[in-house]
């Protein structure tokens, strides 16, 4: 038990590592240091998810394997939601909002998390999980609130956050039905079937895009799809290796508490890029960590 707990911590010291940093990645993905273009997001997102499949494309035998009919619907949902649409859509919202506002954002997860494990699952709802959840939206809003509520507001400012808002969702769904219904299947086998049920569309829809084009006729764009290599073999497949393998020795909650330490990332990352964030943003990442941290006290 105790050595369960401490494998659960390393893993989210490495994973608040990794997940901190994609931000980043994302960003200089998209763009260079002088704010030109390497890839579109639609490309970005593709590619990232086709090299996580082909990454984990040697696991998928043994997987297949262990694999019941019981499993499957709830295999593709974590593929589509916990990993799919979040790769598109944080990749879009990075074309809007800086590296760190996206990380702090992340830190939603928890919060939806709960919501949804109360509503679906039946899971107890306490007075410290309301509490949390209360402080938590709080916090999120004075994150964004120079954004939402400046005199020159506009459509283009409140979508990107909407997608980041729909991107944790995604990823809360996700950590739920791993949590609940896939708890008798390994991380190996939900990890690598899970990237098999969407990779090969992505490889399918890059190949009608003007991908190959872009490689010969654009120089940063070769740079940019390293820059996805890497933020998929390590971000993407290595990293929800772990992250599945650590909710299932801890709690779907626990699990989520990954976003403590994210924002801490993205914040310093995003400072090598020229971001600024306000006093008001990071008063509200440490409200929001107070909500997180009262959601996960016992």
């Amino acid at each position: 038990m105790y050595g369960e707990r401490l494998k659960a911590w390393g893993y989210l010291i490495i994973l608040s590592t990794i997940w901190g940093s994609s931000y980043f990645l994302i960003k200089i993905g998209l763009e260079d240091s002088y704010g030109n273009e390497r890839m579109p997001p639609h490309l970005l997102g593709a590619l990232r998810i086709s090299f996580a499949f082909l990454a984990l494309t040697p696991l998928l035998y043994k997987s297949f394997k262990k694999l019941k009919k019981k499993h499957v619907l709830f295999v593709i949902i974590s593929g589509v939601v916990g990993n799919g649409l979040p790769a598109f859509l944080f990749a879009y919202a990075e074309t809007k909002l800086d590296s760190s506002i996206t990380g702090m954002l992340n830190s939603l997860v928890p919060i939806f998390t709960v919501l949804i494990a109360t509503i679906v699952f039946q899971f107890k709802l306490k007075w410290n999980h309301i509490g949390g959840l209360t402080i938590g939206i709080v916090g999120a809003v004075m994150i964004v609130y120079q954004k939402l509520f400046s005199t020159n507001i506009s459509i283009d400012d409140t979508i990107p956050i909407l997608i980041i808002v729909l991107a944790t969702f995604c990823y809360a769904l996700s950590l739920n039905v791993i949590k609940y219904k896939l708890q008798d299947l390994n991380s190996m086998a939900i990890t690598s079937i899970s990237f098999a049920a969407i990779g090969p569309f992505c490889i399918v829809y890059l190949c009608t895009t003007d991908f190959f084009d872009r490689v010969v006729s654009q120089p940063n764009f070769i740079e940019g799809i390293g820059i996805v290599a890497i933020l998929a073999f390590v971000g993407t497949a290595m990293a929800v290796l772990l992250f599945n393998n650590m909710i299932k020795i801890s709690t779907a909650v626990f699990a989520s508490s990954v976003t403590y330490f994210i924002p801490i990332v993205a914040i310093l990352l995003g400072f090598t890029l020229g971001e600024n964030v306000s006093i008001l943003q990071l008063s509200g990442i440490g409200v929001l960590i107070l909500g997180v941290f009262l959601i996960n006290r016992k």
